[in-house]
């Protein structure tokens, strides 16, 4: 069954749980309240990683980045994660935060921006972060929140662009999806 947001909770709450002159609150409808208000704050994450330094090739289009690896574990059967493509997906509604960092290092002296945006469903969102290159082997780290609200499976890739097309290191690279309990997604 899917996470109930905090303002279905509400709404379960006068129906769970009347004035007990009748006798309707029983151990069951306790158990199965209680299991949903669990299951509506519990944690849910899902990660993509790069650790070692891998370069890629970069151009002034926007492709999505390239994980090494991936981990659901504590996922609770929300997400799943493909490095070989760098999406997330979001199995059901929600508000996920997403939170993404890397360490990227210049192959030459000439000044270039490198943009990440968040895509949600293959559709560039305005979570965006621009970071200069411009002195070789020098490594720069980028790091950027951002939060997305989606009534349906959606899936989140991180894509990247540079201003010039070129091979870029990057390293200690994570994008880490955490569910946030919300009143009412849309």
């Amino acid at each position: 069954m899917a996470r109930k947001s905090l303002d279905e909770m509400l709404a379960d709450l006068s129906v769970a749980f009347p004035d007990n002159n009748t006798g309707a609150i029983t151990p069951v409808v306790l158990r199965s309240y209680f299991d949903d208000l669990i299951k509506a704050i519990r944690p849910s994450y899902a990660l993509l990683t790069r650790d070692v330094a891998v370069a890629q090739a970069i151009t002034t289009a926007a492709a999505p980045l390239v994980f090494t690896s991936s981990d659901i574990t504590a996922a609770q059967g929300e997400y799943t994660a493909t490095p070989g493509i760098g999406r997330i997906a979001r199995l059901d509604k929600g508000v996920t935060e997403f939170q993404f960092t890397a360490d990227m290092s210049s192959p030459s002296n000439s000044p270039r921006l490198l943009t990440f945006t968040l895509y949600t469903n293959g559709v560039a969102t305005p979570f965006q972060q621009t970071q200069q290159l411009s002195i070789i082997g020098e490594t720069i780290s980028l790091t950027f929140t951002a939060i997305q609200s989606h009534s349906a499976l959606a899936n989140y890739d991180m894509y990247i662009k540079s201003s010039v097309n070129e091979t870029i290191t990057f390293s200690n690279m994570v994008l880490v999806a955490q569910t946030i309990p919300a009143n009412n997604p849309v």
